[in-house]
């Protein structure tokens, strides 16, 4: 049976979600069956999720990941170490060392463009003040002694 909804050249995806609606749908019978089935195994999970021997398995199972996991990651870092490899630790180590460097340098690089900068203003404005001095006329000339002698 086709349903009109979904043309003949639809996705596999469409059509594959279309039949899975159909067969959990709650009116059909395969849909009443999945609806039942998914309410037991919920209910089943519920009461395992609180048993003592469960959490007690499961606990220890969490464990023994994690120390897997540490036990690992410390035999790959002596391997690293064996070859004179830097293991991953210092790496990150390393990494965060060379970002905070990187922040000081921009940091002074910004300072030292600050004080250039005022450098150079102050350099312009001594050389005005030079110039300035220069263009105004030299007072008038005092009398000299050779002066004097000639009025």
């Amino acid at each position: 049976m086709k349903d009109d909804a979904v043309p003949a050249s639809g996705g596999y995806l469409a059509r594959g979600l279309l039949w899975l609606g159909r067969v959990t749908s709650p009116e059909t019978e395969s849909g009443k069956r999945f609806t039942q089935a998914e309410k037991r195994l919920t209910e089943l999970f519920a009461r395992l999720a609180e048993h003592p021997r469960w959490l007690r398995v499961t606990g220890e199972l969490l464990r023994q990941g994690s120390l897997l996991r540490i036990r690992r990651h410390g035999a790959i870092e002596a391997i690293l170490r064996a070859l004179r490899l830097p293991p991953v630790s210092e790496v990150d180590g390393l990494r965060e060392q060379l970002r905070r460097m990187n922040d000081q340098i921009e940091a002074l690089s910004s300072q030292l463009e600050l004080i250039v900068e005022l450098l150079e203003k102050q350099a312009r404005d001594l050389h005005n003040d030079e110039c300035a001095a220069r263009d105004v006329p030299d007072p008038p000339p005092s009398a000299t002694p050779v002066d004097a002698g000639k009025g």
